[in-house]
């Protein structure tokens, strides 16, 4: 069962009891209804458990039976198609939450939050497009909007958006789900960015090692490596000797051991004199 089927199980389990509320409710599953002909509406609806939940709220509130032909629902009743025309009407703070709550069933989806953070709702009545707009943008969440196949996509891409969301609906399931996928996704980018960073710093390392190998060859093929300094040939044997070591690794080779900062610097002061010599 997908993420998306799960949150809408979970907000049909939530269905409210008073009728004010259920009202609204009823009117956020049938939000997306379109005129077929006259008194006859249609909605089209993919899940099954959405589609079985708009045709018990409509004969909760209608006393009639919705015609069901596979994902395709349809509604015949003068009362409906009254509401159908008129804006949604909320009696009570829980009436939009509610609504909110019907529309996603009917309505939305959500992409997987292990793969990637997404809420859109698809409306297939452009009618309906700037109201759910607006009531979104009310409750503080502004949403972009894009054409697709059949109608209109609003959506959401911003995941502390879609939290605040779930938070509101009540689906608490879905937004423990949705901040653990977080979490879990957080911990893998920041260890793919230790891991890129251990690897960047490798490849500065071997790098840095055979431009430093190159200039002591250059030394000696110049026939001036037995004219450096004592602590410089010793560094420079040492780093020959070892081209795949670390600077502190390199460092604790030494006799007596030397600082890192000290070994930079003699490869430095190496490197630089393997510059003045001709090529």
């Amino acid at each position: 069962m997908n993420y998306s089927l799960l949150l809408k199980n979970e907000l049909i389990e939530g269905a409210p009891h008073n009728a004010c509320c259920k009202r609204a409710y009823t009117a956020g599953l049938l939000f997306d209804l379109r005129e077929m002909r006259e008194n006859c509406l249609v909605l089209v609806i993919s899940s099954a458990a959405a589609r079985r939940e708009c045709a018990k709220a409509y004969r909760e509130q209608y006393r009639r039976e919705a015609l069901l032909n596979g994902s395709v629902m349809l509604f015949a009743s003068e009362k409906l198609y009254a509401a159908y025309k008129a804006p949604p009407v909320f009696s009570c703070p829980q009436c939009r939450t509610h609504f909110l709550r019907g529309v996603l069933i009917a309505c939305g989806s959500v992409t997987d939050p292990e793969k990637a953070y997404h809420m859109e709702f698809r409306l297939a009545n452009p009618e309906k497009i700037p109201i759910l707009a607006d009531f979104l943008t009310e409750m503080g969440w502004t949403p972009k909007c894009r054409n697709i196949e059949g109608g209109v996509g609003l959506y959401f891409k911003k995941n502390a958006i879609i939290e605040e969301i779930l938070s509101t609906v009540g689906a608490n399931n879905a937004l423990f789900a949705l901040i653990n996928a977080k979490i879990a996704r957080d911990i893998r980018n920041e260890e793919n960015r230790a891991t890129n960073c251990v690897t960047r710093n490798i490849g500065k390392a071997v790098d840095a090692s055979r431009r430093c190998c190159l200039a002591i060859e250059k030394i000696r093929q110049a026939s001036r490596f037995d004219g450096l300094l004592p602590e410089l040939r010793e560094t420079a044997l040492l780093r020959v000797e070892n081209p795949d070591a670390s600077l502190a690794e390199l460092a604790q080779l030494h006799n007596p051991p030397i600082t890192k900062s000290g070994l930079n610097h003699r490869l430095q002061r190496i490197m630089a004199f393997a510059d003045t010599l001709e090529t």
